[in-house]
């Protein structure tokens, strides 16, 4: 992929040398508009396993897969108006033996973003993001409880933002997302309004902190609110507020840009419109670990969620409240063999643990492949 590339209109007045000719003509842009554009394409494939295809819980089933995947990035230079980027990413794995009845998984994202500087110290802009799902995820059901369900879904999503930089290195960021999403049972399709700021600062080069804050107001479409024993509460439809925070810290940690990390932490809370038997409290915190040279790039990935629901019980009413916690790690190598040509090896382990037997499960992916970049 190119870099963006810098420039300077030169001009020179007519002399003896030129025999009278301008270099650059008067009033003409050193650059076309086709100069303005890139592109950037790597295609990949490869094949592997997972041993619990179903996140089940006490019958695992696993099943090797062939996987392949595409990245598609499009972009315009801001050197004379708006900067554009569009992308294109995806990946889709075939299972061979279709444990449980799945036969494959997609996951696809394709975003538009455009921004334009106002002045030298902001800068407006608009992303619209298209996300197809078709995955096994553990995900917050009706009936209460956090199951893993084959979840086949589409989003849609616009996100207007306005920033401002400021001459001490901060920034300020002002977002007001809006999604809609539709799920096939046994998920609800629903709509996500939201309104957040982000302020960060560019402690040093290529290094950064951030901290979000956010709301979040997500009415479902037909799900019922429910009253603390979990009994639905006819004709009211189901809404949750939710509050996000989040600490991001990345830093690259030496001049040639050989290892760089990234730092997440944060707390998400939702309460719903009924008697809070949807209500829970997330705590994350993530690590990422990266070493690049011109050959080789290594990353590995850790990352743990404690879910606390404070009304939700386990069987009875009486029972003790429902608890999860997800535990994720990841590594992953990559070797270029020729120019664009790689090839890479990953691992990725999964897990949920909890009060509720039901609710835990554990997966591993072992995956190689190549890639091309293009």
């Amino acid at each position: 992929m190119c870099l963006a590339m810098g420039a300077a209109v030169a001009k020179a007045d007519a002399d003896v040398s030129t025999n009278g000719l301008e270099l650059i003509p008067e009033g003409h842009s050193l650059w076309s508009e086709s100069m303005l554009w890139d592109k950037d394409i790597v295609v990949r494939a490869g094949l592997g396993y997972k041993d619990n295809v179903a996140l089940s819980p006490s019958t695992a089933q696993g099943s090797g897969f062939f996987a392949s995947g595409l990245d598609l990035t499009i972009f315009r230079v801001p050197l004379d108006g708006p900067e554009v980027n569009f992308s294109i990413t995806g990946d889709d794995q075939r299972y061979w033996r279709a444990p449980d009845g799945i036969k494959g998984e997609d996951l696809w994202l394709a975003s538009a973003r455009v921004q334009k500087y106002i002045g030298g110290e902001w800068q407006g802009g608009t992303e619209v993001r298209y996300v197809y799902v078709d995955q096994v995820l553990a995900e917050l059901l009706l009936n209460g409880g956090i199951h893993p369900v084959q979840a086949k879904g589409n989003m849609l999503g616009v996100r207007p933002y306005i920033r401002r930089d400021f001459d001490t290195n901060l920034w300020l960021q002002f977002e007001a997302p809006i999604t809609r999403e539709w799920w096939q049972e046994p998920l609800d399709s629903d709509w996500k309004y939201g309104l957040q700021m982000i302020l960060g600062s560019h402690y040093a080069q290529h290094s950064e902190f951030a901290i979000t804050f956010g709301e979040f107001y997500i009415p479902q479409d037909h799900w019922l609110a429910r009253d603390r024993d979990g009994n639905e509460l006819a004709g009211k439809t189901l809404a949750v507020w939710r509050q996000v925070f989040e600490l991001k810290w990345e830093h690259e940690w030496d001049l040639k840009r050989r290892w760089a990390s990234t730092t997440r932490a944060g707390f998400n809370s939702d309460s719903d419109n009924g008697g809070g038997y949807f209500n829970y409290d997330r705590y994350y915190l993530s690590q990422e670990l990266r070493f690049r040279t011109k050959d080789w790039e290594i990353k590995g990935s850790a990352g743990v969620s404690y879910y606390d629901f404070p009304v939700q019980t386990i069987g009875a009413p009486s029972g003790p409240t429902f608890n999860l916690t997800t535990v994720d790690f990841t590594v992953r190598a990559e070797r270029r063999l020729y120019k664009s040509l790689k090839l890479f090896a990953s691992f990725d382990h999964e897990q949920a643990l909890s009060n509720d037997p039901s609710s835990e499960y554990k997966a591993n992916v072992i995956m190689g492949g190549g890639s091309w970049e293009f």
